[in-house]
């Protein structure tokens, strides 16, 4: 089913990898302006940041489906430590939670954003192999989102504005750990691996209009 609209991507706080994962999803970019609107919220895998997208999940409960959280990892994703203990314990606050392992080679390009723009209209086996674990995640990022329906019935994009301030005499409200949780990481593909039957997307964001993950729509993370 096609028609959804383009998702509307923001940051728990500025850095934190917003701006690529807006143009790899061809997203709208709200920066740090976190309302009812977003669909994907965005954070790095620290502690700081996870326990910011925790707070902004409480906030945003009771809004509709729950938004999706992109983790960008800036080394190796954890695997056992406070970090994957942290994750295990937002994931329920999330429609999902996809981490996007670090890729080295971006900060050799002068341009990774027009890098990671192309990556969901490319087959996984065409891309370079440092990129293919990104694409992967990106791809379970993207069928996480669409598989929400936040994109066919969500209210418009917003534009960007000044975030207000933080109030921080707030508190975090207690998080529980849940059992049975699976965290959703990078897929580790063995050489020569079959990656070509992943979703291909084409054609550009229209705010407000069709999108490409339309195609995906249904799909499941």
């Amino acid at each position: 089913m096609n028609g959804l609209r383009a998702p509307v991507v923001a940051g728990v706080a500025g850095g934190v990898g917003t701006t690529t994962v807006a143009v790899a999803l061809r997203a709208h970019d709200a920066g740090r302006v976190v309302d009812t609107r977003v669909d994907v919220l965005v954070c790095r895998c620290t502690g700081n940041s996870l326990h910011r997208a925790a707070r902004l999940a409480d906030r945003l409960a009771g809004h509709g489906p729950r938004p999706v959280l992109a983790v960008t990892a800036d080394g190796a994703v954890p695997t056992r430590g406070p970090l994957h203990a942290r994750l295990r314990m937002i994931e329920p606050q999330f429609a999902a939670v996809v981490v996007l392992p670090h890729v080295g080679r971006w900060r050799e390009l002068a341009d990774p954003l027009a890098e990671a723009a192309g990556l969901l209209a490319q087959a996984a086996g065409d891309l370079p192999r440092p990129l293919r674990n990104y694409a992967a995640a990106l791809r379970r990022l993207a069928t996480s989102v669409a598989a929400t329906g936040r994109l066919s019935h969500g209210a418009p994009a917003p534009r960007r504005t000044v975030p207000p301030r933080a109030d921080r005499r707030s508190s975090p409200s207690p998080i529980r750990p849940v059992r049975g949780i699976r965290i959703v990481p990078p897929e580790n593909r063995p050489p020569g691996a079959d990656t070509r039957r992943s979703v291909r997307l084409t054609g550009p964001a229209l705010i407000g209009g069709p999108h490409p993950l339309g195609a995906l729509n249904g799909a499941r993370p």
